[in-house]
């Protein structure tokens, strides 16, 4: 099982605000809500442990009644120091977790593919990892005022979370640390326990909200992500299967010379799903649907296609309109496309209008004019709600 510990107990004093600054909010939602859409977009996370002052924990909890998500969510009490707060969250750990990951809940842009890449990592050659980025400015040894040398910045990275390990790993790191001094992150307690940290690539972009001046530019890039319109590109490619239906758009075409996948292979819904997700900067669907989990062995892309549009409306966004093109070389398409329009429409909640359809070949040129395959293109712009 994979666990993470969100952190959220803090006091938030360099903040200067009257309340937790992750309770904090803008644009009607706060700043642990931007963390918490994020943390759940991974689809390797199984429980998640929050851990929050006790006189706060029911304000948390009604934050997450708003947000849609399918694991166990538990809390843990905040302790004195963050260290003994992550301990308190390591007690509340299912006993099936088998590696866990310490995230801190004023990280609002730290997304679920990260967190996914953290737990991957994870393995016997890399017992513990923490994401990190590489110092870019030149790194100075003062003390006091004046510079007593410069560091070798080529070997320095400034660690960001997640940090995790293996769960009985950390939870002994943990029972052995005697003192916290010179603890200053999770990273800290395993290195002074000799666990070797791996470095995973982070991002600017996940900063961590401390001061005022990080709040601005927490608001300025959610206020950037807030433009009102996007545009997404989509395409997909699938080989021909003879056994198989047909499935273009949501409608059966025809009881044979379908495509090969691991779903029910809809070149067009896949297209147009991608560019949808593309639009709202999500990852594609092989992140959500990936032809490794056999829950989506022979999957009716409409039900993907609706989970999309679910995935959609929960980040706040709604499809605008979609132009579609299926390039083939067989069957002809011409008498089926008010049909797709229609199924299109109706799984994305649109009118029919909004919805273009087109069908090409490819004049016998490459694999698709070979009747190797069938290609789909999809354009698609989505609005804010």
């Amino acid at each position: 099982m994979n666990s993470l510990i969100l952190v959220a107990a803090g006091q938030g004093s360099r903040m200067g605000a009257p309340v937790n600054k992750l309770l904090l909010k803008h644009r009607g939602h706060s700043l642990i809500s931007y963390t918490l859409r994020h943390v759940f977009q991974s689809r390797f996370l199984e429980e998640l442990i929050i851990v929050a002052r006790v006189e706060e924990q029911p304000l948390f909890a009604d934050i997450l009644k708003g947000i849609e998500h399918h694991i166990p969510v538990r809390f843990a009490p905040g302790g004195a120091t963050r260290t003994q707060s992550v301990k308190n969250g390591l007690s509340c750990l299912s006993k099936d977790s088998e590696k866990v990951l310490v995230h801190d809940g004023a990280r609002p842009f730290v997304d679920g593919k990260t967190i996914d890449d953290a737990f991957a990592a994870i393995s016997e050659a890399h017992p513990a990892v923490v994401v990190g980025i590489p110092c870019v400015d030149t790194i100075k040894e003062v003390d006091g005022e004046l510079v007593q040398g410069t560091l070798d910045r080529s070997r320095l990275f400034r660690a960001q979370t997640p940090q995790g390990a293996f769960s009985k790993l950390l939870k002994a790191s943990m029972e052995a640390l005697s003192s916290e001094e010179g603890i200053t992150d999770d990273a800290s307690i395993l290195e002074k326990a000799g666990v070797p940290v791996t470095v995973l690539p982070g991002k600017e972009q996940f900063f961590k909200v401390t001061t005022p001046g990080d709040w601005s530019r927490f608001t300025k890039m959610i206020e950037k992500e807030g433009l009102p319109f996007r545009i997404g590109q989509g395409y997909d490619i699938h080989r021909y299967d003879e056994s198989r239906p047909l499935m273009l758009g949501g409608v059966e075409i025809a009881k044979t010379g379908g495509l090969l996948g691991h779903s029910d292979a809809d070149v067009l819904l896949h297209a147009i799903m991608d560019a949808l997700l593309g639009a709202a900067g999500l990852p594609d669907i092989g992140h959500y649907f990936p032809d490794t989990d056999p829950r989506y062995e022979g999957a009716d892309s409409k039900k993907l296609m609706l989970e999309v549009a679910r995935v959609l409306s929960e980040e706040g966004w709604q499809a605008g309109n979609i132009d579609s093109t299926v390039i083939a070389e067989k069957p002809k398409l011409a008498p089926h496309i008010a049909e797709m329009k229609t199924s299109i429409a109706h799984l994305l909640g649109i009118s029919e209008n909004q919805v273009g359809v087109k069908a090409t070949t490819n004049e016998k040129l490459g694999a698709v004019g070979r009747r190797e395959g069938m290609a789909a293109l999809a354009s698609v712009i989505i609005y804010r709600k």
